[in-house]
């Protein structure tokens, strides 16, 4: 029998253009009395329970909005999670998803997703807020001889954040716990949802990427020059990564596992992001995170 938890699929239509106003994108979601529930506590139930509705709710209120089938939704981060260590995630999770389904340890994703995850690439320009797959993979052609780093599937990979509030280790504003993942396949975003939501085992991922983060941090500070190096901070970093490093006692914990739906988008806010990346690309910068 399988280790992995088995989760209730859900499906409900998502606003459309009249040209694929039959298509149907699934998303998980984790329903009570069912065996992924008995993982949960009754709060974590309730509060997936009550997205699932509200969501639901929201879509049909406002025919703005629509169900993005590339970006995701992720809640109960842990407020020391930085854009980095999100990246990393999305990579990791995919990899282990097809890691997974090797071993037998979960179903792959069936023919009617895989067909699915094809759509845009002959589509792209019929449905809102899916990207233009053709000027996309001409900008990536034109990109390749000048970056050639190595491609993780990710598009962004974005932190919600404070801008009253610093942090002190990152130099950023403080998380608000959740964000977003932008993947550029469907299908690899369908294998992170399945992979990360209300997974377990993320939170000890979260803890060795996050000392990975630090001891980058510390390098990056002391090679300052000393006129612009901060040795409070040199300080703060080097006693969090001890603390990291000890018997788990003071390290932060979550609210839970975490929640990843695929993103609610508006439309003319995905046009305008669309449209920012797009201008980044052709000025010849990566993606940022």
């Amino acid at each position: 029998m399988s280790r992995i938890p088995i989760v209730q699929l859900a499906l409900f239509s998502p606003f459309l253009l009249e040209q694929r106003s039959d298509l149907i994108l699934p998303f998980l979601v984790i329903m009570p009395n069912t065996p992924s529930a008995e993982l949960l506590t009754s709060a974590d139930v309730e509060r997936r329970t009550s997205s699932f509705n509200a969501r639901r709710a929201l879509l049909k209120s406002n025919p703005s909005l629509f169900i993005s089938k590339t970006r995701l939704s992720v809640r109960q981060i842990p407020i020391f999670v930085t854009e980095r260590m999100l990246k990393r995630l999305a990579s990791h999770a995919v990899k282990a998803f097809e890691s997974e389904v090797k071993q037998n340890l979960r179903q792959p994703l069936t023919a009617d997703e895989l067909a699915r995850a094809m759509v845009p690439d002959e589509l792209s320009g019929m449905v809102v807020g899916d990207t233009d797959v053709v000027e996309m993979n001409e900008q990536k052609d034109k990109r390749k001889s000048k970056f050639k780093g190595r491609d993780t599937g990710v598009k962004q990979a974005k932190i919600v954040r404070q801008a009253e509030r610093v942090d002190a280790l990152t130099g950023k504003g403080r998380s608000k716990g959740y964000g977003f993942i932008e993947m550029h396949k469907h299908a690899d975003a369908l294998r992170l949802l399945r992979w990360a939501n209300n997974n377990p085992d993320i939170g000890s991922l979260f803890d060795v990427w996050w000392k990975d983060e630090l001891e980058n941090l510390l390098k990056l500070e002391k090679a300052k020059p000393e006129s612009e190096k901060d040795d409070a901070r040199v300080k703060r970093l080097q006693e969090e990564i001890d603390r990291s490093a000890g018997d788990g006692k003071n390290k932060k914990k979550s609210k839970g596992s975490l929640i990843v739906e695929f993103s609610i988008e508006n439309i003319q806010v995905t046009q305008r992001r669309n449209a920012s990346q797009k201008d980044q690309a052709a000025n010849g910068y990566g993606d940022a995170f």
